[in-house]
């Protein structure tokens, strides 16, 4: 019995010298820059920010929502003189028609 509990104590040591804690190895919060190999953490955001973030982001649909209706009526209405140009009119020869 003391035996088996002398090698997994050895055996436990040994895992532990080889594989490091969770803390030192970032228990994926740490990445790693493919590129540059340049180590980079993820921060949590503040309210402040998330604030920020939602007014900003409201701010841009109120400017890209009326911009794209107003894009979709002026592409309309260019079609629509584009496909009037095409139309063929025979030539008046005589005007008092």
């Amino acid at each position: 019995m003391k035996t088996i509990k002398k090698m997994i104590n050895a055996m436990e040591s040994r895992w532990r010298n080889r594989v490091p804690p969770q803390e030192k190895r970032g228990a994926g919060t740490n990445e790693v820059c493919p590129h540059c190999g340049a180590q980079f953490t993820q921060s949590r955001r503040s309210v402040r920010e998330m604030v920020l973030a939602a007014i900003c982001g409201s701010l841009l649909l109120l400017i890209l929502v009326p911009a794209g209706w107003m894009a979709e009526q002026w592409i309309e209405n260019q079609g629509h003189r584009i496909l009037d140009r095409m139309t063929w009119h025979e030539p008046l020869d005589n005007w008092s028609l």
